[in-house]
């Protein structure tokens, strides 16, 4: 079961595009893949009706952890 609201959820994507972007010159295949992926997520789950599935909050912890193997700077 996942224990963060849609909110928290938010501000995490938020971060790792922000880490993302900021991390420019850090070589990360599909960037631009992963930063419209965050996109359209930040859009999901902004609905205050949305509810976010385990696969959804399981990606995102999983880009967290792939980010943070490739050295990107993760607030």
């Amino acid at each position: 079961m996942n224990i963060m609201n849609n909110q928290e959820h938010l501000v995490h994507a938020r971060t790792l595009r922000a880490a993302i972007v900021a991390g420019a010159n850090t070589w990360l295949p599909r960037r631009e893949i992963l930063l419209e992926w965050l996109e359209k997520f930040l859009k999901r789950v902004a609905v205050p009706s949305y509810e976010l599935g385990n696969s959804e909050a399981a990606d995102l912890a999983a880009l967290d952890r792939f980010l943070r193997r490739r050295a990107v700077l993760v607030a």
